[in-house]
């Protein structure tokens, strides 16, 4: 009961907390960045101009062909961005591990059990996508970042439907947190079709600053929004789990 708490509650609660400090800490940190296609200068982090992997960068200004430009080096943010999200894709292997477990030990339903079981290797690529962005920085290797990051949110659709189903079944968790991830999904749906079918932003794209800051700033909000609706779920696991430890001291 312990462990699973642990993996359930304890440390996604902390993975998170620890990927938001070192988000900010990385941002205040970068030294800034231009994009000459549409006119873009600063020395500091832009929210609705550089993407959260501008953070995991080896150096700045590595899509730019432009010699003048200069490539300033990024390590400081590029280790606190990218070691933090490889923690949070251990973190969500982790949790769908035991997210797997957790039924069982609830004595839920048959069906609750059939989907966890389900939703278990879909977590376990998710996470693997997730650890990936990190392990690979976009200027190491854009087209395999591109993969990792692209299928992280891809997977994590199909991901928040089964853990969705899992939960509707279950007899002991309630379905106000079907309506929270349901909810996560249809703006995950919104975001893959901009991702997939809006404007393409990278090495040698042709794009407009509004076609920038519609990709940036959608892939923060997603990114928030997910942290949100996983928090609660873990609410939910923690307050059952913590029900089900009482009732086991009382027996």
């Amino acid at each position: 009961m312990e462990k699973t708490i642990f993996f359930l509650v304890r440390l996604p609660k902390i993975s998170i907390t620890i990927f938001f400090l070192c988000c900010v800490l990385a941002a205040i940190i970068y030294p800034g960045s231009q994009k000459e296609i549409i006119g873009y200068k600063s020395n500091i982090y832009s929210f609705t101009h550089n993407f959260l992997s501008e953070l995991g960068s080896l150096k700045t200004n590595t899509d730019e062909k432009n010699p003048l430009i200069i490539q300033e080096d990024n390590t400081p943010s590029m280790i606190l961005f990218n070691g933090s999200l490889i923690l949070i894709g251990i973190t969500l292997m982790l949790f769908y591990i035991h997210f797997k477990k957790v039924f069982t030990l609830i004595e839920d339903s048959r069906k609750a059990k059939l989907f966890a079981n389900i939703s278990m290797p879909v977590g376990l690529l998710a996470g693997f996508f997730y650890a990936g962005v990190g392990f690979v920085p976009h200027d190491l290797h854009f087209p395999t970042h591109g993969f990792f990051a692209n299928y992280a949110f891809l997977t994590l659709f199909f991901l928040c439907i089964l853990h969705s189903i899992t939960v509707y079944n279950s007899n002991f968790i309630s379905n106000n947190y079907v309506i929270g991830y349901v909810s996560f999904c249809i703006i995950l749906f919104i975001y893959l079709r901009i991702i997939f079918f809006g404007p393409q932003i990278g090495p040698g794209k042709i794009y407009s600053e509004e076609d920038l800051m519609l990709q940036v700033i959608s892939q923060k909000s997603i990114v928030i929004t997910f942290m949100a609706a996983f928090l609660h779920q873990v609410y939910g696991f923690n307050k059952i789990l913590k029900i089900k430890k009482l009732n086991k001291i009382d027996e």
